[in-house]
């Protein structure tokens, strides 16, 4: 890998100022509050000699004396260091992790040059390692990958391995979600982590629940409701025809014609049959509208109906189809949702 030179710019540094343990904008140098006096001459001392013994072509030396200054104080000069001695090592993970802490929290007062050199190392140990976007659907959870811990979700920067098989693993309540995921040296993978949601994730999910919810229910059960409405309609209007014929009839026919034979046949036949048919569209009208109502009512039953994470995903999944039909007289809604 080519060399790079920011480790010098860092101990030139170090050697004429305190940019090691308090600099110009604290919060961009540090990501702890600042040590105490003595961590402080600790680390500094620390840090020249690791530096002191990468000169010298001592990487382990350097790596070791480099890890307990990042013990001690965790800043993005002693990041930076460590991962150029980690680099003439060839742990490129761990190179990776400190290269990407050190460019977070580059502090103002290091020049642009130093920034692009480490950047430009950044991009060639990424090529070295697998990059993971780890998520885990529910906050708190704690991450670990190959048993090694990573901290809580959800996670703030990437995480690098190795090339190979790995195993990523979040808990939190007694509960465990993993995943084994076989990663190349250069590429980025996204790690989605489930865990079952919690009683408070649950209520909150019920109470939003009808935006994620689907449409197609909704519009075959309005559908319905529609021509429930248009039977009772039709059919009230028939059955009022039906009556006004029966009327007439009985008006032509007298009230004793049909049982005495004084009254035609055909006349006594047809006030039979609009009285069949005032009777068949009157129960028409009444299930028309039963049926339009229950769907009616339906609609925002579904819509606003508090359910499980379970009995949702089991509406949503694309592996689950509900077949009907319901009719109105002669008219029938088919749906599938």
């Amino acid at each position: 890998m080519k060399p790079y030179s920011f480790i010098r710019a860092f101990f030139r540094r170090a050697v004429v100022s305190a940019a090691l343990v308090a600099c110009v904008a604290p919060r961009v140098c540090f990501a702890d509050p600042p040590a105490s006096a003595d961590d402080n001459a600790r680390l500094r001392a620390l840090f020249r000699d690791g530096v002191k013994a990468f000169e010298q072509g001592k990487n382990e030396e350097a790596a070791r004396i480099l890890r307990e200054a990042w013990a001690i104080r965790q800043t993005y000069d002693v990041a930076a260091s460590l991962a150029q001695a980690e680099i003439q090592l060839k742990r490129y993970r761990d190179a990776a992790e400190h290269l990407d802490f050190g460019i977070s929290h580059f502090a103002p007062v290091e020049s642009e040059q130093t920034l692009e050199q480490m950047r430009a190392a950044f991009a060639d140990v990424k090529a070295h390692v697998a990059t993971l976007k780890i998520h885990v659907n529910r906050a708190g959870a704690e991450i670990q990958v190959d048993e090694r811990a990573l901290g809580v979700s959800p996670l703030t920067a990437p995480q690098f391995v190795d090339a190979g098989v790995h195993t990523v693993q979040a808990s939190s309540q007694g509960e465990n979600a993993s995943v084994v995921i076989s990663v190349d040296a250069g590429g980025e993978y996204p790690v989605e982590l489930r865990l079952s949601p919690t009683s408070a994730e649950q209520d909150g999910a019920a109470s939003t629940g009808g935006s994620k919810r689907s449409l197609i229910p909704v519009v075959v059960a309005g559908t319905v409701a529609a021509v429930g409405a248009a039977g009772l309609i039709g059919f009230s209007v028939a059955a009022s025809s039906d009556a006004d014929t029966v009327a007439q009839l009985k008006d032509k026919n007298g009230t004793s014609g049909c049982a005495d034979g004084t009254a035609s046949p055909a006349d006594c036949s047809a006030q039979l049959d609009a009285a069949r048919s005032h009777d068949k569209h009157k129960n028409l009208a009444m299930a028309s509208a039963i049926v339009g109502g229950v769907a009616l009512v339906a609609i925002p039953v579904y819509w606003f109906w508090p359910r499980s994470e379970h009995a949702a995903s089991a509406v949503r999944s694309p592996g689950v189809r509900l077949h009907g039909a319901i009719g109105v007289g002669h008219i029938s809604v088919f749906g599938e949702f």
